[in-house]
């Protein structure tokens, strides 16, 4: 980072009440003023504007001043996207998914321990028995699809590989689909 861009694209930012961008890029992003970490993620925006300016100058003269502010507008607003989807992604981490209640019988006193295994401990189950009993049903052409598809091939792709045709493998997707719903209707 260069002291002196630096310095001048500060300065840049307070003049001209360049500061409304950023308020812009924060009201686009849907953050209120009134939310609790909305200076938090202004000051994050300054310094993001520096860092545009300074990217953008590097490659760009003093002339196409009028650029900039479209670009320090699109790039600002990523940069703070993903700023708040790490943010979220780290407290989703932090906090405790469910909890688990231990008792000591001597004191007669509840501990509350969080126990992130036991929220979808159920769903995980009977999703396992559904897919389990929906594979021994399934002929091997239709195995096959099901493998391909729950490993994000497309019908495309996998009618490439499998050397058939696109309508085969609908075909199989049908007996699939149908195999399922019996399963689903017991």
């Amino acid at each position: 980072m260069n002291d002196k861009i630096s310095t001048f694209a500060f300065k840049h930012l307070l003049q001209d009440n360049n500061t409304k961008l950023i308020h812009g890029v924060l009201k686009s992003l849907g953050i209120a003023p009134s939310r609790s970490d909305y200076q938090d993620l202004y000051q994050e925006g300054c310094l993001l504007y520096v860092d545009a300016y300074e990217t953008f100058f590097a490659t760009h003269s003093h002339e196409d001043l009028e650029l900039f502010g479209p670009y320090a507008f699109r790039r600002i607003k990523w940069r703070l996207l993903d700023c708040i989807r790490k943010e979220v992604r780290q407290q989703a981490h932090c906090e405790p998914l469910s909890l688990v209640v231990a008792g000591d019988s001597d004191s007669g006193q509840e501990f509350v321990h969080p126990d992130p295994l036991a929220l979808n401990f159920e769903g995980e189950i009977l999703a396992s028995a559904f897919f389990q009993g929906l594979w021994e049903k399934c002929s091997m052409q239709e195995q096959a699809y099901l493998a391909n598809r729950v490993a994000g091939m497309s019908i495309t792709k996998m009618a490439q590989m499998l050397g058939v045709s696109r309508q085969s493998i609908y075909k199989w997707r049908a007996g699939v689909i149908d195999k399922a719903k019996k399963i689903i209707e017991r």
